[in-house]
């Protein structure tokens, strides 16, 4: 569909058309819980928004003009937000998204409101107006970036992880890490340190630093009773790791792209992480625990007996 073309006949779609101009993982969570409405009610879902990440992952873009004109432009471009090139490309899609908005407002469900709450969706919770749309419209269009379903996202977990699969290329290279580092480690545990924009945003509440970040594995490895030698932490991040600050730990830095990161970090045994929304997706993509990184004292009675993904009262930027 290209500015506002009318759907096929009897063919009834959801399109993403904003996600706020997040980055990769806060799109993520928004896209997921719309993706699993949208399987719950039986439409075709579009994304023309996620052009700046669409090309880590295996799901086609909505069709060849923005493959061409959106994608295809940032196929493995890792530079943050702030880069010439997302302003210039998010500028051109603002003016698109816009146009489409003024072409079909009445189609328009926006999760936008002054309290920033999440907007719920179905199957977690019906939505009057939503609703309405479903009956009179052959093409909802979603703006904002607050849709969420915690309930769609377990009901249709193996249908979600299937949709946003990565490229072989990228899995390809997770799995080969995992598996060479699983040979002489009995423990894999994933570490994501969020860094960048979160040493001054919120007055760098949200910051952890590396030295604290040394010390809550110190304690994981305490309060676990695991041994140092038999333990491999692997760390992501978005800014560079001091490895001087974790010697006598075994460490693998990862330094590819936040797609690659994503997935290696859901594949090992448990996520340690900032507050963030990248953690939190990862620990939901490959069913594992994950653990907020605090600047006081560690919650670690919180954490214990905790295998898989749980909705996490840390996790203040995901649930809401």
């Amino acid at each position: 569909m290209l500015f506002g073309s009318p759907p096929e006949k009897h063919m009834r779609k959801a399109v993403i058309l904003n996600a706020s101009g997040n980055e990769l993982a806060n799109q993520l969570w928004n896209y997921a819980s719309i993706y699993a409405y949208t399987l719950e009610r039986g439409l075709v879902l579009e994304n023309p928004s996620f052009f700046e990440y669409g090309n880590y992952f295996t799901m086609p873009p909505p069709n060849i003009f923005f493959k061409l004109a959106f994608f295809l432009p940032f196929t493995d471009y890792t530079k943050r937000k702030q880069s010439f090139k997302r302003r210039l490309w998010r500028k051109f899609y603002r003016w698109y998204s816009k146009a489409i908005t003024y072409a079909h407002k009445t189609a328009v469900i926006t999760s936008d409101n002054k309290d920033k709450l999440p907007f719920y969706l179905a199957p977690t919770r019906e939505n009057e107006k939503l609703s309405r749309l479903e009956q009179s419209a052959d093409t909802i269009y979603f703006d904002g970036w607050l849709f969420r379903n915690p309930v769609g996202l377990q009901k249709y977990r193996k249908e979600i992880t299937e949709y946003f699969k990565p490229r072989t290329d990228i899995e390809k290279a997770a799995e080969t890490t995992i598996k060479n580092l699983r040979e002489t480690f009995k423990n894999i545990i994933g570490v994501h340190i969020r860094q960048g924009d979160y040493a001054t945003w919120r007055g760098g509440t949200y910051f952890i630093p590396q030295t604290r970040v040394r010390e809550i594995m110190d304690e994981y490895l305490a309060i676990t009773d695991k041994n140092a030698s038999e333990a491999c932490f692997v760390i992501t991040s978005d800014g560079i790791i001091d490895t001087s600050l974790f010697n006598r730990l075994h460490i693998s830095v990862s330094r590819k792209n936040a797609a690659h990161d994503l997935l290696l970090l859901s594949k090992t045994d448990i996520i340690i992480g900032s507050n963030s929304t990248f953690g939190a997706f990862a620990s939901y993509y490959g069913n594992r625990a994950y653990a907020v990184m605090q600047k006081g004292p560690m919650d670690w009675n919180y954490y214990k007996d905790k295998k898989n993904y749980f909705e996490n009262k840390y996790a203040t930027f995901v649930y809401y």
